[in-house]
Order: C-alpha cells, then structure tokens, then sequence
C-alpha cells in the first residue's frame, strides 16, 4: 500500500508553501501597520506643533495691537519680538481698516516640523502655519478710569492730525460750573466722593467699568488740594492715566454732570493745584486699556482696547 505516503508527502508541501505565504503576507502588513502607526504619531506631533505655533501667533498679535492704529512700525517690531520670546517667527504680518485706519494686524507664524516614522515613506518634514488676527478698538467701556474730565475740545485731542502724542500739555482745572472743578465721580455715585477715595481712582483707577456716552456727577469742590490726592499725585508721576473725556456739561454743585464720550491716556509730568485753581501737566499718549471697544470713531482720543478677532 503506497497511497498513504504519496498523500502525506503532498500534504506536508503544501502546508510548507502556505507557511511561506502566510509570512510574506505578515511582512507585507508589517510595513502597512508601521506606516499607520508612523503617520498617527508624527501627525500628533504636527498637531502639537501647530498648536505652539498658533499660541506664538496669538500672543504676537495681541502685541502688536496695542500699538495700533498709531504706530505699524512698532507693531511689526513687537510681534516680531513677541514671536521670537516665544520661540517661534512672525513669517508675515500685515495690516488692515476696519474701524479706524490700519487697526486690524494679521500675523502668520510658521516653522518646519521634522517626521520621525514617515520619513521611511520619504516624508521628511511638514510645513506648519498659524494665523491670528488682532484689532485695536476704540475704547468705548473701560475698567480703571481716573476722575479728572478733560474737554473734548483739548487741542491736542481735538486738533488738525490729533491726537497729537507726546506733545507737552497743560490741562487746567479751573472752576468749570457752580460747584465743579473737572473731578468726575467716575463711579456713577452721586454726591461727594472724598479725598481719599479719589486718592485711591488716582493710583489704582476706580474698581469699576464705566461705558459712553453716559452722564456722570461731578464730585463738588477743589479736593485736589487735600494732602490725600496731592500724595497719590505725585505716586503717579512718571506714569500713565486714564481720563474720561465730555463733552457738555448741565446742572450745577452736587447735581452738575458730564456727558461722557471717551476716554484719553496721559502721561502725568506734574501738577499744581492752589485754592480754586489747578492744573495738571504731561502728554496725551496712546494706551491700550482694559475695557470693551466700539466701532464708533468719533470719540477716539487714544485710548483703545485690543481683542483676537480671527
């Protein structure tokens, strides 16, 4: 009987030759399975990247904002440094008009990512960009104002090309109406404030939000001559306010009001107050503050408040 032994040695070819196969096919989807897993990590890393890159260009833009619409120059040298602090490069930045003109920047940061696995499949690298658009608008609500008025008619704020920026200026407060001496109870209270609460709005602007137009009460009689503001006056030399900037005024004493429309940074040089007169020396500067914006342009005076908006 020579049937057995024919059958058992064709068995044992074909399983040697399915043994072959089934190892040509694990290697087959060796190379398909490292692929996919190549592509998942260096993928997260790409993402990982992007993320950092997206955190550079936000942090450029908010930068670069405060220095609009003023000052593009300044702008582009912030964002660059902001980018460069952050270990990244603002690749491009450009500047556009929403509201006021060149108040919008739009910066873009950009790196090449290195693969790990992928490079197997001749993928050496990934290009990854992030974009983030920043505005500068008008402050229309702010958080931290300082209670001396200042006219909307100011020269150096209302003049031909103003606001006029670090242009030495003398605000007086003289006696506005019955009862008023430019002091402002920025707090929407009604009534005399205090020399030492207004001491505390000089040097830590008033724990409040006020928004425009709105009118508020002045607080009645020359209290910058107290030793409490002159002190808090002279704490602040060297650095800058917030001043809500009216227009008309109504009433008089306790119940005279300023109609408030914006708001104007001052960089305080000194100050003289003496009996019913007084007058506070420095320069109009452009100040990104705390607050919420407003696309109207008619009351800007230099102040605005920054925000991504893309």
């Amino acid at each position: 009987m020579i049937v057995k032994p024919v059958f058992t040695a064709v068995f044992r070819r074909l399983r040697r030759n399915q043994q072959g196969q089934v190892l040509a096919l694990t290697a087959i989807s060796m190379i398909g399975l490292c692929g996919v897993a190549g592509f998942a990590v260096d993928v997260g890393v790409w993402y990982q990247a992007h993320r950092k890159q997206q955190a550079i260009a936000d942090a450029a833009a908010l930068a670069a904002a405060g220095d609009l619409p003023a000052n593009t120059v300044q702008a582009t040298t912030d964002a660059q440094a902001y980018a460069a602090k952050n270990g990244g490069a603002a690749a491009t930045i450009s500047f556009s008009s929403q509201y006021l003109p060149n108040d919008t920047i739009t910066v873009q940061a950009a790196r090449t990512v290195p693969s790990y696995f992928l490079k197997a499949l001749g993928i050496n690298s990934a290009d990854v960009k992030a974009t983030s658009v920043a505005r500068a608008e008008n402050l229309g609500s702010a958080w931290g104002a300082a209670p001396f008025g200042i006219i909307n008619t100011q020269p150096e704020i209302a003049g031909p090309n103003c606001p006029c920026f670090g242009v030495a200026t003398t605000l007086d407060l003289d006696k506005i109406g019955p009862g008023g001496f430019g002091i402002i109870n920025i707090d929407g209270s009604h009534g005399g404030s205090g020399p030492g609460t207004l001491a505390d709005w000089i040097v830590n602007g008033c724990d409040c939000s006020t928004a425009t137009p709105v009118s508020l009460y002045s607080d009645p009689g020359a209290k910058f001559n107290s030793s409490q503001v002159k002190n808090a006056m002279d704490a602040m030399i060297g650095k800058n306010l917030l001043f809500p900037v009216y227009d008309t005024i109504s009433g008089n004493g306790a119940n005279l009001q300023y109609h408030v429309i914006g708001f104007a940074g001052f960089n305080l040089a000194g100050y003289e107050f003496k009996g019913n007169s007084g007058s506070i020396d420095g320069s109009f500067v452009k100040v990104d503050w705390q607050g919420s914006g407003t696309s109207d342009t008619s009351t800007y005076f230099g102040a605005t408040t920054t925000q991504l908006v893309g």
